[in-house]
């Protein structure tokens, strides 16, 4: 009876309902569940390596001797390690923005909310799964750019044995990882595939280009999340106004802070 009644007195105060049995490991059990179940977001993940390495591959083997001549003393052969990345991404991009607004394109929503009434636990629940699922799909792809680039890039471009090897498979993960939770939390607030990848395509191909070659603007657009994010994954600079690759790293993060928080508020606060 006590057990019933402080349940009872912190779902008044929470202002969310719990229903009994509902846990977080089953919340994302059936996150899990759902992403396996459709095709799209069953696949898509695997279209992102793919696309990656095989991007990759293809500028490693044919690009990079012409790149060193071409670029000299400044010649970056991570820059062609993980171009793939550039192409890549869009699979990962709407991976996550279908994860989300799948639910309500199908009208399913209801019904997930019905099985998870408290929406903070549903929504933590769909954007950890979101998370782990670009985490392994991240490693997996930095992991064979980099390898793939040992064996097809000319000998002395990169060492396995070398840090700046390795810092930059670790940024490319970084990028991947927080890119996905940025329009995870985009979608949450915008709600359908149409207005989410209308807003997030531009911007992430077409915007931050765009707007880097404006003077006067592009001091400001370094801040965007894929300019600030994918500077982790070279070693030199394109231009004077990047960013360094940790504070950039930083700044994507904070962009992918932003995205959860008002996720989580708006999806708390509206009728779906």
């Amino acid at each position: 009876m006590t057990t019933a009644m402080q349940e009872t007195t912190t779902t008044r105060r929470t202002g969310a309902t719990r229903v009994p049995g509902t846990s977080f490991a089953a919340a994302l059990e059936a996150e899990w569940i759902k992403l396996r179940s459709v095709p799209s977001t069953r696949w898509l993940p695997l279209a992102t390596v793919l696309s990656i390495a095989g991007v990759g591959a293809l500028v490693d083997a044919f690009v990079a001797e012409g790149q060193r001549r071409e670029d000299g003393a400044e010649y970056d052969a991570f820059t062609l390690v993980h171009y793939g990345v550039n192409f890549g991404q869009l699979a990962l991009v709407a991976f996550a923005v279908l994860a989300v607004a799948g639910e309500y394109g199908a009208g399913t929503i209801r019904a997930s909310l019905a099985a998870v009434p408290d929406r903070r636990l549903f929504a933590v629940a769909k954007l950890t799964v979101i998370t782990a699922v670009a985490l392994v799909t991240a490693i997996v792809s930095s992991l064979t750019c980099t390898l793939t680039a040992r064996l097809l890039l000319p000998a002395g471009d990169i060492s396995l044995t070398a840090a700046a090897t390795w810092r930059t498979a670790f940024g490319q993960v970084v990028y991947l990882v927080l890119l996905a939770v940025i329009c995870a939390g985009v979608t949450f607030v915008l709600r359908t595939p149409m207005a989410s990848m209308g807003l997030l395509i531009p911007l992430i191909f077409l915007g931050t280009a765009a707007l880097t070659a404006i003077p006067g603007v592009r001091e400001v657009a370094r801040f965007l999340p894929d300019k600030a994010g994918q500077r982790v994954m070279r070693l030199r600079e394109f231009n004077a106004y990047e960013l360094a690759p940790w504070p950039g790293v930083a700044v994507m993060a904070l962009w992918a802070i932003a995205a959860v928080v008002a996720a989580l508020t708006v999806f708390r606060r509206r009728d779906v």
